[in-house]
């Protein structure tokens, strides 16, 4: 009875501690990490409507993400003394870590943060969001939800 009480606690552990396993991801233009719904961040325990995003989901928001980077919605959030600017050009140099979210009513939100221009540790951005209270355009965040193709939440860090 012990040896299957101490099987099962070992399984139980091994399953969570692989749960909370951040991927890393790589597509065109973009490479990052992808936090599951069950890892802690920012040292606040998981929301209840935190969803794992998929490959596809990822690949969904950097499309979405990259044909809106000259919409109105994105220039108005860049305040003019961020240089450079976000662009086509400057966006895939940023590295990125991807939260996911589902809404009440079934959409899938993905957050994203952005950062570039310092030296960070690969391990360190896979161990929790890096968060940065200054630097500019070289340190961002934003929202999109990737059902209606919207973005939102979009929030430059301080002035570079």
């Amino acid at each position: 009875m012990k040896k299957i009480f101490v099987i099962v606690t070992a399984l139980f552990i091994c399953s969570y501690i692989y749960s909370q396993e951040v991927a890393y991801v790589k597509g065109k233009g973009y490479k990052g990490y992808i936090f599951p719904k069950e890892y802690s961040v920012l040292g606040f325990p998981p929301e209840p409507n935190r969803y794992t995003p998929c490959l596809e989901d990822v690949a969904q928001a950097e499309k979405i993400l990259k044909d809106s980077i000259g919409s109105d919605y994105v220039k108005s959030n860049q305040r003019a003394h961020c240089k450079p600017p976000i662009n086509k050009n400057t966006l895939k140099k940023y590295v990125r870590q991807y939260i996911g979210y589902i809404t009440e009513d079934g959409k899938i939100i993905i957050h994203i943060y952005l950062s570039k221009g310092i030296e960070i540790d690969k391990n360190e951005l896979s161990e929790d969001i890096i968060s940065i209270f200054d630097g500019g355009s070289n340190h961002w965040s934003i929202k999109i939800n990737i059902s209606t193709k919207e973005l939102f939440d979009m929030q430059v860090n301080g002035i570079s």
